[in-house]
């Protein structure tokens, strides 16, 4: 299927505000109050912008369960993207989710409005399934985990580099087996500030962090201080270490 849309448009300050409210549990009602005038015009706007209601939330149109996964940071997002990567291993995805068995985890992910595609040899979301088991658990929201960055306010340029390249960070996280990471003390105390991330970056991180068992701090100082090591800063990186 042909992908025809743009993640910059998570830039738009009324569609980051609607999904974080959503995200929040927020009703429609309390969406569109919000912004001063009916849910029909959220959802016009979201439709114009290239989304879709899944019954949930809104989600990127014409795109396949795995793209749409790359937007989503939900366990149920993380096991299609897991899925969709070359020479996938159900049988091993589900031990490393906390499944003992595939059926074990077929049920959760049917719980969360996926089924199995035996064409796809993956999880596709199914609009109905998702409606039927939202109406099951009262509309029960998922839960994501908010992202939390300390000092690098500062490297938000190099932050969207990195984000250019990440069809190679993809690669390079996906290829990564032990999660072993080198270890950087930097000098100063820590100051605690906030800092507006893409949504598929972010679900990078989260994702790697929460699979190799790393703070999100130490990915971003780790990958700071390597890249400052290869783009000729290594003097000055040197210099704000500890011995």
């Amino acid at each position: 299927m042909t992908i025809s849309f743009d993640p910059d448009v998570y830039n738009d300050d009324k569609i980051r505000k609607t999904l974080e409210m959503l995200e929040a549990g927020k009703t429609k009602d309390e969406i569109a109050a919000h912004f001063g005038h009916g849910w029909s015009g959220v959802d016009q706007h979201f439709r114009r912008k290239g989304f879709r209601w899944d019954g949930k939330t809104f989600v990127p149109k014409e795109t396949s369960a795995a793209e749409e996964a790359r937007f989503i940071n939900t366990k149920a997002g993380q096991i299609v993207r897991q899925l969709s990567q070359k020479q996938a291993n159900i049988k091993q995805i589900a031990n490393k989710n906390g499944y003992t068995t595939v059926e074990d985890m077929g049920e959760y992910m049917k719980s969360q409005g996926y089924i199995w595609s035996r064409e796809l040899g993956n999880y596709e979301y199914d609009e109905t399934l998702a409606q039927k088991q939202e109406a099951s658990t009262n509309g029960l929201k998922s839960v994501v985990v908010p992202l939390v960055t300390s000092g690098l306010e500062e490297y938000e340029s190099l932050l969207n580099y990195l984000l250019q390249k990440r069809a190679r960070l993809f690669a390079l996280l996906e290829t990564e087996t032990d999660g072993t990471l080198p270890r950087y003390k930097f000098k100063g105390a820590k100051a605690n500030k906030t800092l507006g991330l893409p949504t598929t970056l972010q679900t990078l991180l989260n994702d790697f962090s929460k699979e190799f068992n790393v703070t999100q701090r130490d990915i971003i100082e780790v990958a700071l201080a390597e890249f400052f090591k290869k783009y000729g800063y290594e003097e000055q990186l040197n210099s704000v270490l500890q011995a």
